[in-house]
């Protein structure tokens, strides 16, 4: 009786940790892209360091422009705060283009559509995923 009792206590403990680290999906609409050409490049970052270094993103796709809005989805997230950058790189030159003035001449957004003066901090694109989570970014 006690060897059930010991087992059964176990089991508990292993099925509460394992709901508690649950993973979330997040699904991601972009729409108003404007040029029908070219490569949205989104990365989905989970430090203020690595958002703005660009580097040591969580997921980073590169997808082909077919249309004026696309879909993504991001599996097997942990509980957390995250932030996106999306460029679209119309010409295909893996760069976000510039005008004369330094502003931007391709199509770029953030979560929270953060950045309307410039740059979004990770603190204005930050959101939280504790569960399952859809946002929906323009590209400017």
């Amino acid at each position: 009786m006690k060897k059930l009792s010991v087992a059964t206590s176990l089991l508990a403990v292993l099925l509460t940790s394992a709901f508690s680290a649950q993973a979330h999906t997040l699904t991601v609409n972009i729409d108003q892209i404007q040029e029908q050409t070219g490569k949205l490049h989104v990365a989905l970052y989970r430090s203020e360091q690595s958002y703005q270094q660009g580097k040591d993103a969580v997921a980073a796709v590169v997808k082909t422009v077919k249309g004026d809005s696309q879909q993504l989805v991001f599996p097997d997230l942990a509980d957390g705060q995250y932030a996106i950058k999306i460029m679209h790189d119309a010409n295909d030159n893996g760069e976000l283009d510039r005008n004369i003035m330094g502003i931007p001449s391709e199509g770029y957004g953030f979560s929270n559509n953060a950045g309307q003066f410039g740059p979004a901090s990770f603190e204005d694109a930050a959101f939280a995923v504790a569960a399952d989570t859809s946002l929906t970014i323009h590209i400017r």
